[in-house]
């Protein structure tokens, strides 16, 4: 059976928008069947467990991951290359891009307020119950403006398997209220990173530098300004320490991404997996 005859065109229109015709993807003619043959879109691989490590080992271009530290973003990328070697691939060709979340301003105490302001629109009671289970302690809401006394901190304790736990605690014996122990991001699943634009900086040439990661995926804590402080602000600091590109490589994912160039399975995946 030939593409033509496999391939079916989307005809859709409603309320919202419409989709006539063939997916348009750049850098191909799809008038041309032949040439719609050679894309295959850039594959990207989010999840843990060891299932997932070896889906993405063998057939990932890109990994979300979500580690909270350093040591625990390099170990998450050895092993990713490790399964991308064992499939016979180049462990250079699947990228791990680590999560974090910018809150950007002109201070560190602006940043911290930021996050104060945005934190108005959560339900801080259940946050700050989930802090107290973090670290073992029993809070409630009638504490939020408070700092723990000194018998909390001498009986809290931070999970041994939550990496956050033990960043929430430190915070919290510097001595803030618990409202600003939660708008240090403690709770959020990556780290927080709230300061000036250097400071953004400095966490990612940190990790990147330290081969904890090969890029990165940005949760920006606003869509109302967030992105355009990111790109205003940190990008030009990244580019003035080489760490991020003038230009782009091409005009296609793949080719930015430095992903390998492939239709269909990758030929090397015939072969059993090596242990």
């Amino acid at each position: 059976m030939t593409s033509r005859q496999m391939s079916l065109g989307m005809q859709f229109s409603g309320g919202y928008g419409a989709a006539p015709g063939a997916w348009r993807l750049p850098g191909a003619n799809l008038n041309s069947y032949t040439d719609m043959d050679k894309i295959q879109p850039v594959i990207f691989q989010a999840g843990g467990g060891s299932y997932g490590l070896e889906l993405a080992g063998r057939y990932a271009s890109g990994v979300y991951a979500n580690p909270y530290t350093i040591e625990d973003a390099q170990a998450q990328r050895q092993d990713l290359r490790d399964a991308a070697k064992r499939a016979g691939r180049d462990p250079d060709e699947v990228k791990m891009l680590a999560g974090f979340i910018p809150t950007i301003a002109p201070s560190r105490q602006a940043a911290l307020e930021r996050r104060r302001f945005l934190d108005e629109v959560v339900d801080l009671n259940q946050r700050v119950r989930y802090l107290g289970a973090m670290i073992g302690l029993p809070l409630g809401p009638a504490q939020l403006d408070e700092p723990l006394t000194a018998d909390q901190l001498a009986d809290a304790m931070p999970g041994p398997r939550d990496p956050r736990s033990a960043r929430a605690l430190e915070v919290a014996r510097e001595g803030w209220p618990l409202r600003d122990v939660l708008a240090h991001g403690v709770i959020d699943y990556h780290p927080v990173v709230a300061g000036t634009a250097a400071d953004v900086a400095d966490h990612m040439q940190q990790w990147f530098e330290a081969g904890a990661c090969d890029g990165f995926s940005i949760a920006i804590d606003s869509y109302h300004d967030g992105f355009d402080a990111f790109v205003d602000q940190v990008v030009p600091i990244l580019q003035e320490r080489g760490l991020f590109h003038d230009d782009y490589e091409g005009p296609t994912l793949r080719e930015n991404l430095g992903a390998h160039e492939q239709y269909g399975l990758d030929p090397r995946l015939t072969k059993p997996a090596r242990s």
